[in-house]
């Protein structure tokens, strides 16, 4: 699973159907059918995958409102019949292929009947289904959210004894003291395992201090910056700097004869 299929299935769960205030949902057949194909949302908009469910049908089999709405689209679609409800100002459920026995613009309730199952075999093979759909604007969504309840896994509760274990033995836990900036680990009593290293605390060393650490890298990175710039204002000094460098034997420097005839032609 890539980025953006986690990224589409998070928007799911943060755009779900539960936030549509006093709706009640069912299937959209009965009894309750078997899910031939789950959803399966694309990687991209126009990426392939299964935007639905498929549900097990038969010809002439009725379907079912999944909740109380607004008929929005009731016709024929690239040859079969679909069936479009929406249940607030975005969401909206669809179902295919169904012979519609209801009208764009009629408020139908959760349970009312809206057709029949078409005798159009293809979408599932040999078999006849109900493609049922959920959108929330734009965003495709899980229809078996509506009538599933969410699984909601507990994470255990550290420090309680769980079945078949026996309790904790005793002994103090490490604590961590605020403020000073010291983390404080009292390792238990008993000798040291082999190949285990005692802490520094039981061999009478102090313990780690990160305020301490944390000045000490603020004085190191202070010193460098420091010392950068005593070296760059130094190089600048240097580069202004004249240098008094004394000529090869046989080379006149003007400059020093300039100056000299300047002082005899003065005196």
């Amino acid at each position: 699973m890539n980025v953006v299929t986690m990224l589409v299935c998070c928007l799911s769960l943060l755009n779900g159907p539960s936030t549509v205030p006093g709706a009640s949902w069912r299937w959209p057949l009965d009894p309750v059918p078997q899910v031939l194909r789950g959803f399966s949302p694309p990687a991209l908009p126009w990426g392939p995958g299964h935007r639905g469910v498929d549900l097990a049908a038969r010809a002439g089999q009725p379907v079912y409102a999944a909740g109380a709405g607004l008929v929005s689209y009731a016709a024929r679609l690239s040859g079969r019949g679909v069936i479009a409800i929406l249940h607030g100002p975005a969401l909206r459920t669809t179902y295919l292929p169904v012979r519609p026995s209801v009208r764009p613009g009629l408020r139908v309730a959760a349970g009312d009947r809206i057709g029949v199952v078409e005798d159009l075999p293809g979408h599932c093979g040999p078999r006849l289904c109900l493609h049922w759909g959920l959108l929330r604007g734009p965003v495709y969504l899980d229809p078996l959210s509506l009538v599933r309840p969410v699984q909601v896994r507990l994470l255990p509760v550290w420090g309680v004894p769980s079945a078949g274990r026996g309790p904790r033995p005793p002994g103090p836990l490490p604590s961590l003291r605020y403020g000073s900036g010291t983390a404080d680990r009292r390792p238990s009593a008993g000798p040291a395992r082999p190949g285990h290293s005692r802490p520094a605390e039981a061999a009478g060393e102090p313990p780690l201090s990160l305020a301490g650490s944390s000045s000490g890298i603020r004085e190191a990175s202070g010193g460098v910056v420091a010392g950068m710039l005593v070296a760059f204002a130094l190089m600048l000094a240097w580069r202004r700097l004249p240098l008094r460098r004394r000529p090869p034997q046989g080379v006149i420097d003007l400059a020093r004869e300039r100056r000299r005839r300047r002082c005899a032609r003065s005196g």
